[in-house]
């Protein structure tokens, strides 16, 4: 026997006679943060392409767009970074929710973000599309007070200021980063909202799983992998307890190969459970 609500509508019928239009509609988009490492592995770098249209026009921004009716947040990611940056078959994980009502002139718009990660070697070109102007690497410089964007060859650079702020959620106690612009140059929408937010849990996340794998190739050397983790956590590691740590993580292979962050030749390496 069907069941009935308390007005005796079986779901069918409570469907038929349902009007979505009672309610406001919120549109829905998907941006993409895309990290890898310097090609010296001395700092991450971040794929950012310049709006080509309103709102935001020649503002910098995270790769993204509006996630159409016939598809999930992540099918619209993954065509996004392909529209604007030409990239494919890139580690991408759901980040975060941006819902204030005012974070885009247009309309009202909820965000969905995601953080992309590429091994250090694989090409750097990337190929601008759909809305974006250009796509252009950025380095980043990730510390406690200070949120900087830059990309030498273009002479662009972005700033912020990270302002502690306490934040109160129930009975705990919780401080939180703000980004405040300090640059002429900004980031469009709420992305260094988006971007602060990837970074730490980027750096959170390395202490307690294998995310930092996604940014090296198939084959590495410890020393290179270190800096990776180094990098990330933003201070440097003693060694022993470093390979301690991910002895059970890592197969060493037959070859050899001279690390990028040294001088002597060290085994090479791949991730054990690929």
């Amino acid at each position: 026997m069907e069941k009935r609500n308390a007005k005796g509508l079986t779901e069918a019928e409570f469907l038929a006679q349902y009007h979505p239009g009672n309610y406001d509609r919120p549109s829905v988009t998907v941006d993409i943060m895309v990290l890898k490492m310097q090609e010296k592995l001395q700092n991450l770098k971040i794929l950012l392409i310049q709006r080509k249209d309103h709102p935001y026009i020649g503002q910098w921004a995270l790769a993204g767009g509006f996630v159409n009716i016939d598809e999930s947040a992540y099918e619209a990611a993954c065509r996004e970074l392909k529209e604007e940056t030409n990239l494919t078959g890139v580690y991408l994980e759901q980040l975060y929710t941006m819902s204030q009502p005012d974070r885009d002139p247009r309309m009202r718009v909820i965000d969905i973000a995601y953080i992309a990660l590429l091994p250090y070697g694989k090409s750097s070109i990337v190929k601008a599309g759909d809305d974006a102007k250009k796509a252009l690497w950025f380095d980043v410089i990730f510390t406690d007070s200070d949120l900087i964007l830059f990309n030498s060859e273009h002479n662009i650079k972005i700033e912020y200021i990270l302002e502690e702020k306490t934040f109160l959620n129930g009975i705990i106690k919780t401080t939180n980063y703000v980004p405040k612009l300090r640059s002429k140059e900004a980031l469009a929408f709420d992305h260094a909202e988006i971007i602060l937010e990837g970074l730490n849990r980027l750096k959170n996340k390395v202490l307690y799983s294998d995310i930092a794998f996604n940014l090296v190739p198939k084959e590495f050397t410890l020393p290179d992998l270190q800096k990776v983790y180094e990098v990330i956590l933003g201070k440097e590691l003693y060694k022993a307890n470093f390979r301690n740590k991910i002895s059970d993580k890592v197969t060493m292979l037959d070859k050899f190969d001279k690390p990028i962050s040294g001088n002597r030749t060290s085994a090479l390496y791949q991730y054990k459970n690929m």
